[in-house]
């Protein structure tokens, strides 16, 4: 009798680091510490350059401008970067380019431009700034759209990878503590020395992590075939890119008008210049959560009654600082939040992901540079502040339609 039976066919393990919660903490975290180096040394840099130029409110303005530029740097990066389709070759080549942008620490202001010109100081800072921070900071930026792409990619076949954008979340959360740590924990604990070095450090720590994390996901993956890049999806219309730009620009020219206008109508303390700066961080971690903290509906409401409440109250300079400090703040944030919260609900497939990022950043940009280097020169007083807050009102829906998010019912035609 002929034996027809044959040896079974090995079973291959399925890939044990899409089942394991290790590589998407590892990703998460790696976002987190990035974030939290990039926006720790905004405020410890600027602190730097003020004996040089002073501590007007332009100088953090302008130092803003400089970092939201090397931001777009980075996010460029990281979308060129997705041409190389083995992902292998993406992360070889990002930790070549932090071992390279480590040759600019430790963390100092360069000399090389000498003391600032009296008659062109802004060019000076950000020219200081550029050969001081730019090539850390830039390759340091990418991380949030680089990891992101990287999950999406690593966790195809599961239910989180088709929703990479969560660790953008991570990643606000890390700015916003970060930057709300240095004037309460790093500024009174450390000199300027000891934050220089301590971030330097925290830099080649972060390049540890990615390595570690590199190592993890190779090794995890090494009885299943390599991630293939994402399936290619419709090339984004013009009018969405358009609108993705101009969704970012006005929470970022709001955020330095806004800084402007208390510094100079409300109350001139430097540490308020902190607090914009944070809570357009928090709008980030709110919108791009996987269930907001607030609900748009609710954003919209409130962002009325409080613009509202505000345009009233521009053309009086007196009166209760601290009321009208939080009137604006709270006008503000619910703005900023609304304009995210509508980023949020349009964004693509993860396929996109690098250039929905790359178009964030050149609308931040394009709103500093306006209320930063532009608006000065244009206006004798804070007019772009109260001008872009008026303008978002195009934002928002109208008509007697119910109102959805994803099908663009309710809205103008424009913004569908």
């Amino acid at each position: 009798m002929t034996d027809n039976t044959t040896e079974a066919e090995p079973v291959r393990p399925r890939l044990r680091d899409l089942n394991d919660p290790l590589t998407p903490a590892l990703f998460a975290l790696a976002v987190f510490v990035s974030a939290a180096l990039v926006f720790v040394v905004q405020p410890m840099v600027t602190k730097l350059v003020l004996p040089s130029l002073g501590g007007s409110p332009a100088v953090w303005n302008t130092a803003m401008v400089f970092f939201q530029g090397a931001l777009l740097a980075g996010y460029a990066y990281a979308h060129v970067l997705q041409r190389i389709r083995s992902i292998r070759g993406q992360v070889i080549t990002h930790l070549v380019l932090l071992v390279i942008a480590a040759l600019f620490l430790p963390l100092r202001i360069n000399g090389l431009l000498g003391d600032p010109d009296p008659s062109a100081p802004i060019t000076w800072l950000l020219l200081t700034l550029a050969v001081s921070i730019g090539a850390p900071f830039a390759v340091l930026s990418a991380t949030a759209p680089l990891m992101q792409a990287w999950y999406a990619r690593v966790r195809a076949h599961e239910p989180d990878g088709k929703n990479p954008y969560v660790l953008y979340a991570a990643s606000n959360l890390g700015s916003f503590l970060a930057l709300l740590s240095y004037p309460v924990v790093i500024e009174p604990i450390l000199t300027l020395t000891g934050q220089r070095i301590s971030w330097s450090v925290g830099y080649g720590l972060f390049t540890a992590l990615v390595l570690g994390l590199a190592f993890v996901v190779w090794r995890r993956r090494t009885q299943a075939a390599p991630p293939e890049p994402l399936a290619p999806t419709a090339p984004i219309p013009w009018r969405t890119k358009g609108l993705w730009v101009l969704l970012a620009a006005a929470p970022s020219s709001l955020m330095l008008g806004v800084t402007a206008h208390l510094s100079t109508d409300v109350a001139s303390a430097p540490f308020l210049w902190v607090i914009p700066l944070a809570l357009y961080l928090l709008t980030f971690i709110i919108a791009f959560q996987a269930r907001p903290w607030i609900p748009l509906p609710v954003t919209f409401l409130v962002q009325a009654a409080l613009v509202a409440s505000l345009i009233g109250m521009l053309p009086f300079q007196s009166g209760e600082w601290a009321f009208m400090f939080l009137v604006h703040i709270a006008a503000f944030f619910f703005t900023a939040l609304m304009c995210h919260q509508l980023l949020a609900a349009r964004r693509p497939p993860p396929d996109r992901l690098t250039e929905f990022y790359l178009l964030l950043s050149l609308g931040g940009v394009l709103g500093g540079i306006f209320s930063a280097l532009i608006a000065p020169v244009v206006f004798e007083v804070v007019r772009e502040y109260p001008l872009v807050l008026i303008l978002t009102a195009l934002f928002r829906p109208w008509g007697r339609g119910r109102i959805t998010i994803r099908s663009g019912s309710g809205w103008p035609r424009w913004f569908r």
